[in-house]
């Protein structure tokens, strides 16, 4: 009967560390002590887990101090603390086959970037301290999430824009960055950029077709909420420090106005896709904090429909729902009662994080709340002021929306280029999955809760696509062939499709599925066929670069090592097992392996640095089990550092390599 020969084989000069010598170690953490997750104990008469795992390492005493969490196995355990080595035996613990993962228990500091602006203090819907006596940190978590990124530029040098649908912009406003279309000239009756707009140099006056900008309070206030900019020493931040801001006259009460300001929107962003940037704008969100009290969405098609085709090129859209305690799926609202993926629509909280009264809801309509009520924000003549409504919410969802951009990484940028409207919908979905859950929105919104920034990015930026192996080995006889698995993994909250590429294409490694869509939480199985059939002797590599749509990518490492027949039991070469007890050890290991037939036999170990220690064993040994031991003893007898170090085993033309750990006594 065939049988199976999986090695290990390992690149020393790749995977060698320097570890073999005391490390010194940075005060970040808790001396003596580790946070451990141990795999669940699912077997029977054995004893138990943690008994079984501090029996490895009474040598440096190890206990438990209290569990952290039952429901995923982790616990805080204390052990001697010796800085010296303490790397060395977090190594240890962390290849111990007991423990999923291992760490230190490091100290932790607040951190979070607050602006200079000098009304930042009042602004309690981006950091609630009390300060208005409402409830703390009843905020979108502004200042959390600006210590990653305060906006501005994508990872790949887009300037990011904020279209601002509204009833008109004090554009010399100082606290604003107002976007600016460089290839039109002002004032001279001609659309130079040959957009169908004439003198739109500063933006659209969809009122008069114009490019003249009429200043208004209500847009002013509403542009500073989402993108005043921050840390500037002058009075307000918005969500987004450095987006630049399109302002679009438009909020009118005849939908034929409304519908010709988000065409230019739509204009400006389409030509930035088609000309790579060189005109148009990178706008990525827009804003409506206007409507239709209890309109019904049927009789709105094509501004309904506006919404879809923006999320097409790559946009999202919020939009504020009614200010009046009405159910949105009963009565009906515009724009918020559009069914759209791309449409974010938004209710009101208050600086207590109850839904403000006089505002709408809707189990199905409504996707989240964000701060309204006495909200502070720029107002006309350079001046600030507060207000209230659902107008005052839905620009926080709109300039966080633009701050997703700006944090997002070049690989999740690089694949929204190739898939404008699937990654623009994710970032949605970041932000409905990243909410803070508020009892008073569960049950009457889609999400459940407010806008929390920070959560919504570290959504984002957290990897998402795990396999179960990071290397496949495989030993085959010449013209032979056979087949394992991986598992791939989506361990995030939304269904993502991905799919695997072969590098070089190789004739001796294929796969299936090799494409597919994962939803949260979910796993495929990978069928992967290894025929040696046409070979010659020898070790064949090949990467599987697993991928998702957002980016994320996993690679596999496939070594298929090629041995020639033997005429005499081809299936049945060289070593089958090695294995090395107890690991770590302080005094001395033994090195166990077997034989499926007589062979010349060497066992070396190396250091962490790949330099030769000790040569254990050298000449032939016949089939079956064998055993020696090291003492941890290098060639002149001498006893060697602690550290991490490497037994390879020989026979034949197989190279199995381990890693041994060798603890101080």
């Amino acid at each position: 009967m065939r049988q199976k020969i999986f090695t290990l084989i390992v690149l020393i000069s790749i995977l060698f560390i320097n570890a073999g010598e005391p490390v010194d170690s940075k005060n970040d953490h808790v001396p003596g002590q580790m946070i451990i997750q141990l795999k669940k104990d699912s077997r029977s008469g054995e004893g138990n887990i943690i008994e079984d795992f501090i029996s490895k390492f009474e040598a440096v005493g190890m206990k438990p101090v209290k569990i952290l969490s039952k429901r995923m196995n982790i616990w805080l355990f204390e052990h001697i603390p010796d800085l010296r080595f303490e790397r060395t035996l977090l190594a240890a613990v962390k290849e111990h086959k007991l423990v999923v993962e291992a760490q230190f228990n490091h100290y932790i500091s607040l951190r979070e970037t607050e602006p200079n602006d000098t009304r930042f203090g009042d602004q309690w819907a981006l950091k609630n301290t009390g300060q208005t006596g409402g409830v703390v940190d009843a905020d979108i978590d502004a200042t959390d999430a600006w210590d990653i990124t305060t906006g501005g530029i994508t990872a790949l040098g887009d300037t990011i824009v904020i279209a601002i649908v509204d009833d008109g912009f004090d554009i010399n406003h100082e606290d604003i960055n107002f976007w600016k279309n460089y290839h039109e000239i002002p004032g001279n009756g001609i659309d130079d950029d040959t957009n169908g707009y004439v003198d739109d140099y500063h933006g659209w006056n969809a009122y008069s077709g114009t490019g003249n900008i009429i200043s208004k309070d209500h847009g002013t206030h509403v542009t500073g909420i989402a993108g005043a900019i921050g840390n500037n020493g002058k009075g307000v931040s918005g969500v987004n420090w450095g987006a630049r801001i399109m302002p679009v006259a438009g909020s009118s009460t005849i939908e034929s106005i409304v519908v010709e300001s988000y065409s230019y929107v739509y204009e400006m962003r389409a030509r930035y896709n088609e000309t790579n940037g060189q005109q148009g704008a990178f706008v990525v969100a827009t804003n409506a904090s206007f409507g239709v009290n209890q309109g019904n969405p049927d009789d709105y098609p094509i501004w309904g429909s506006m919404y879809d085709s923006l999320g097409q090129i790559g946009v999202l859209s919020a939009g504020a729902t009614a200010n009046a305690n009405w159910n949105i799926d009963e009565v009906g609202d515009i724009p918020t009662a559009f069914d759209s993926d791309f449409l974010i629509t938004v209710t009101n909280t208050t600086h207590d994080d109850e839904k403000y009264l006089p505002a709408g809801y809707g189990d199905t309509t409504i996707d989240l709340g964000a701060p309204g009520k006495s909200v502070l924000s720029t107002r006309q003549g350079n001046s600030y002021g507060n207000k209230t409504g659902t107008s005052m919410s839905s620009p926080h969802v709109a300039g966080a929306v633009a701050l997703l951009f700006a944090a997002a990484n070049s690989s999740y940028m690089l694949s929204y280029q190739e898939n404008l409207s699937e990654l623009a919908f994710l970032i949605k979905n970041y932000i409905l999955e990243g909410v803070d859950i508020l009892p008073s929105l569960q049950g009457i919104t889609v999400s459940d809760g407010r806008l929390n920034v920070y959560n919504a990015i570290e959504l984002l930026l957290t990897p998402v696509l795990e396999t179960s192996v990071d290397t496949i080995t495989m030993t085959l006889v010449v013209n032979k062939m056979d087949s394992t698995n991986f598992d791939l993994t989506n361990t995030g909250t939304i269904s993502l499709p991905y799919a695997i590429n072969i590098g070089s294409l190789p004739q001796w490694l294929t796969i299936n599925p090799d494409s597919g869509a994962l939803g949260a939480g979910e796993t495929d199985i990978i069928h992967v066929y290894l025929n040696a059939t046409g070979l010659t002797q020898g070790l064949y590599e090949a990467i599987l670069n697993a991928e998702n749509i957002r980016g994320d990518q996993v690679n596999i490492q496939v070594n298929l090592t090629v041995i020639p027949a033997s005429g005499i039991n081809d299936d049945n070469v060289g070593a089958v097992m090695f294995d090395n007890f107890p690991n770590p050890f302080v005094d001395q290991t033994t090195i166990r392996f077997e034989l499926v037939n007589p062979a010349f036999v060497h066992f070396d170990i190396f250091n962490g640095k790949g330099q030769h220690i000790r040569q254990v064993v050298e000449g032939r040994l016949g089939n079956g089990q064998h055993s020696v031991i090291w003492k941890g003893l290098d060639h002149s007898g001498n006893k060697v550092s602690p550290g991490i170090y490497y037994g390879r085993l020989k026979v034949n033309r197989e190279m199995i390599i381990k890693k041994m750990i060798f603890l101080p006594g």
